[in-house]
């Protein structure tokens, strides 16, 4: 392949000041599919400057994981942020909480699979969503339509967990007569390493039996701020500031994780059937850490 030097900027600005400093020997790195074929073809009009614009990685491999290739290109951003939960006593028309009961089956049955590992009040039903779990430590927002104007709100506050709207349990806010219009995701911050991890039965299709998404913002080898998100172990993506705190002015190095890991989800109470979910919570935890440390 031909040699090629490759610039990350923040910006827009800088992005096009790199463009027009290097003039013709600079290309954008975006998809890449026809780029990389020059390259590796060793064109002579092949760039010698790549300046990759792929901002969000991370949020990319998140929503790569959801469900199969087919779902997903029928799908959108906010069916996956508002979608129900899928216990399978509600699929299955049981009279819990959610179809208009008086009980939380999962609490009391079969609750391995898609329920809380951390509590939970009326339901315990799993938040299933993976891209509000990726789009949190970027400090996403989102956008609502309501008959009294445009409402803006972070997506942490867009899935709080269970609550009673409009007489009916749900994980999110938004009411019957409103609707999700955009999500706004802030420029990603200089120097900084994310990670997006997800356990699941089958390599397509499941949701998760627990996932994690991890924003470190760097300063040389210390961590000055981080965002770290569960997903698949609670009725909300589960943001863990205690590990957050943890983190905080640490140095990214291999023996990090034995230090932190032990110490998250302190909190937990799994149910009679899904300790498991905590454990591999914590495993997912280890690997990021593990991953990014040799990024």
């Amino acid at each position: 392949m031909k040699k090629f030097s490759v610039y990350r900027p923040t910006t827009i600005e800088e992005a096009t000041g790199l463009l027009s400093r290097h003039g013709g020997e600079a290309a954008v790195y975006a998809g890449g599919t026809d780029l990389l074929v020059r390259l590796k073809n060793r064109l002579v009009q092949a760039p010698a400057y790549l300046v990759d614009i792929k901002k969000y990685p991370m949020l990319v491999k998140a929503i790569g994981m959801i469900s199969s290739p087919e779902l997903r290109n029928a799908s959108t951003i906010g069916g996956d942020l508002l979608q129900e939960v899928w216990c399978q006593y509600l699929r299955g028309g049981y009279s819990c909480w959610r179809n208009g009961g008086h009980i939380c089956y999962g609490a009391i049955g079969d609750n391995s699979y898609y329920h809380s590992a951390m509590g939970g009040r009326l339901c315990y039903a799993v938040y299933p969503g993976d891209a509000a779990t990726a789009l949190i430590p970027f400090d996403a927002s989102a956008k609502l339509a309501t008959p009294t104007g445009v409402v803006t709100l972070s997506v942490e506050h867009l899935v709080p967990g269970d609550l009673i709207v409009d007489g009916r349990i749900q994980s999110h806010v938004v009411r019957s007569n409103e609707i999700l219009t955009e999500v706004v995701i802030p420029p990603p911050a200089a120097n900084s390493r994310t990670s997006f991890e997800k356990l699941r039965p089958r390599g397509v299709w499941d949701f998760a039996m627990a996932s994690l998404a991890v924003n470190l913002h760097m300063q040389g080898s210390t961590i000055a701020a981080s965002r770290v998100v569960f997903g698949g172990i609670a009725g909300k993506p589960l943001r863990e500031t205690t590990v957050e705190g943890l983190l905080q002015g640490k140095t990214l190095a291999p023996n990090l994780a034995n230090d932190v890991v032990p110490k998250a989800l302190a909190n937990a109470a799994p149910l009679k059937y899904n300790a498991m979910k905590i454990e591999m919570a914590k495993g997912l935890l280890a690997s990021a850490l593990d991953t990014l440390t040799r990024a």
